[in-house]
């Protein structure tokens, strides 16, 4: 809108001037005197410096492989089960002495003959007889026992993943710059002002 502006008051500046020189011209050739004489005036562009920023380099996105963390924990290893080992006791005998009936005794028909020749018979009464005898008994019988034989572990070390494979995503802002451009403030014009002269 403002270079419309200053082209439409060049145009105007352009034609007062046509119109003055004229004049001019004229005054010149009859005499510029007092009043009558105006003089260009030329007034220079301005210029001026904005700063700019630019893209040196685009915001990026990198990823990088975070590798898995290992460690060795210890643990136990069954190297023997545990056991039970058999011990078989024989049965143990004693002798023993007890006393036992060996005749029952008891009445009994007994017939003698005496120096004369006399037969005679009575009844005798027999009393029991008893002797000793040995015999053995079973003390204790045959039995097992069963000696434990506790297990037997080992300890070893083993390689377990602490922490997984990781991606990690890291954002590396953009980077700009500035640099100052010359930009025109105001353009050079020209108008006719009365002479001092």
């Amino acid at each position: 809108m403002s270079s419309k502006v200053l082209s439409a008051s060049a145009f105007t500046a352009s034609a007062f001037s046509a119109f003055l020189l004229l004049g001019a011209q004229g005054a010149q050739a009859g005499g510029c005197h007092g009043s009558s004489c105006y003089d260009l005036v030329q007034t220079p562009p301005v210029y001026g410096s904005v700063a700019e920023t630019y893209v040196v380099r685009p915001a990026q996105r990198q990823s990088r492989v975070i590798p898995a963390e290992y460690d060795y924990v210890s643990e136990s290893v069954l190297v023997q089960p545990e056991r039970r080992i058999p011990r078989h006791h024989p049965a143990q005998y004693s002798t023993v002495s007890e006393k036992v009936m060996v005749h029952p005794g008891g009445k009994r028909w007994e017939v003698t003959t005496d120096a004369h020749g006399r037969t005679t018979g009575c009844w005798v009464y027999d009393k029991p007889r008893y002797a000793h005898q040995q015999r053995t008994v079973v003390v204790a019988p045959a039995s097992t026992s069963y000696e434990v034989v506790p297990a037997v572990y080992s300890q070893r070390q083993r390689k377990v993943m602490v922490r997984p494979t990781q991606v990690v995503h890291d954002e590396i802002p953009a980077v700009y710059g500035t640099h100052h451009r010359k930009v025109l403030i105001s353009p050079g014009s020209q108008h006719w002002a009365r002479s001092r002269h």
